[in-house]
């Protein structure tokens, strides 16, 4: 495929962005074993409170076997358990645990991290302009592999779209 000057200078742009974070998502994963969109998961649960799997799924815009595949993820690292309803034997809830609770403490090392005081150094107006713009490209839906296979987007927005996504 032949980019143009400006899909290049866009392609490079995000990809030294995205680059920024790597520090964050190596301290996460050596510490608690999850990426940054685990983290992120992991807030949504802390917000959520013990809930059915699926109500977890529908707040992370999550298709049910992506819930399920995260919710696996979560738990093998501890984060997350799974428990029977005591009013519905049908359903299975899914509960933080205390490792999950600590790795909440992980969020205040984002406001201090690199990319953060960049963002952050951005006049207000210039904040909102590349919100907006990050949220468009969130919001663009490739096309599905032809056997309907996941091309990985909601894992993507979970690592970038954060608290604010579908508002």
């Amino acid at each position: 495929m032949n980019l143009t000057a400006a899909q290049r200078r866009t392609l490079r742009a995000f990809l030294r962005a995205v680059a920024l974070a790597e520090p964050l998502q190596h301290e996460l994963a050596a510490s608690h074993g999850i990426s940054i969109g685990d983290l992120f998961a992991v807030r949504v649960l802390d917000r959520l409170g013990e809930v059915p799997v699926s109500r977890y799924g529908a707040e992370l815009g999550l298709a049910r076997s992506t819930i399920t595949n995260l919710v696996d993820r979560l738990e093998r690292a501890g984060l997350v358990a799974r428990v029977a309803s005591p009013s519905d034997r049908r359903v299975t809830l899914v509960q933080l645990t205390g490792t999950g609770r600590d790795a909440m403490e992980v969020r205040a090392r984002f406001a201090e991290s690199d990319v953060a005081r960049r963002l952050f150094a951005l006049e207000a107006t210039d904040q909102a302009v590349l919100s907006e713009l990050l949220e468009r490209v969130l919001a663009i839906r490739p096309e599905s592999d032809a056997d309907g296979s996941s091309d990985g987007t909601d894992e993507l927005e979970l690592v970038v779209a954060g608290p604010e996504a579908g508002r």
